[in-house]
């Protein structure tokens, strides 16, 4: 018989291939870029291709928590809210306070973040991915996206940044964006993926109550209120009947 915790770890590592598209790409690449010095964007930068505007960004919220002490440690496992847009063009108003009644971590108490998907064609690997980063960094990067299309606009108001190329490093412990060049064969490649129905919420990977449940249990005392979480073995949420009678 099947070790349950043999079972569990299977299939958490079952939905993160899944939710990064790992089977594209090569080991150690994933459909996420990975951001910061040891990462591809990092003080050299990387060029892509912008897929959408800042408006069509995928925005959700993450609950997270962790301090610097030398190096940085996490309170809690990060994990996507429950509580969180599930497509672009959401409402954003409705999610901006923590729910308790849809989200066992906000009822907990977690810290929680707001982050933003930015969809880009890699020309290194053909095909699209997604910038992951947090709203200070976001904030930086829509500030330098509407500095590059500016100028361009000047000439010709119908321009948009949206396909073209633009080159994002690292800088000053948050991240740049500026625009760059990249051969027409690059850019008409990166065409069939502007618009493409991109499915965010499977990217953010929002867990399973019961999953959330045991990523609180685990959390530091002080990050969360544990005295709201169901006794082992129960959620939060009815559990559906074992007999139709």
């Amino acid at each position: 018989m099947a070790n349950i915790r043999d079972v569990l770890k299977q299939r958490e590592q079952q939905r993160d291939q899944a939710s990064k598209g790992d089977s594209e790409f090569p080991e150690g690449v994933t459909r996420y870029v990975k951001m910061g010095s040891y990462g591809e964007v990092n003080k050299d930068g990387k060029t892509f291709v912008i897929l959408a505007q800042p408006d069509d960004w995928f925005v959700y919220f993450v609950h997270e928590d962790k301090v610097y002490e030398g190096k940085t440690v996490h309170k809690f496992r990060k994990h996507s809210c429950l509580h969180s847009p599930k497509e672009t063009n959401a409402d954003l108003l409705k999610f901006f306070k923590p729910d308790k009644n849809e989200c066992i971590s906000c009822k907990a108490g977690a810290k929680r973040k707001m982050f933003f998907m930015i969809p880009v064609y890699d020309p290194q690997y053909q095909t699209y991915r997604v910038i992951d980063v947090a709203e200070f960094h976001a904030n930086n990067l829509i500030a330098d996206y509407d500095k590059a299309e500016k100028p361009a606009k000047k000439f010709n108001k119908e321009y948009s940044l949206v396909g073209d190329a633009v080159h994002i490093k690292q800088y000053d412990k948050t991240f740049a964006l500026e625009s760059a060049e990249l051969d027409e064969e690059v850019l008409e490649a990166a065409k069939a993926f502007i618009g493409f129905d991109i499915n965010y919420e499977e990217l953010a990977n929002f867990r399973e109550e019961a999953d959330i449940i045991s990523i609180l249990n685990d959390a530091d005392d002080n990050a969360v209120d544990k005295s709201v979480l169901p006794a082992a073995g129960a959620t939060t949420q009815e559990s559906e009947p074992k007999y139709d009678f």
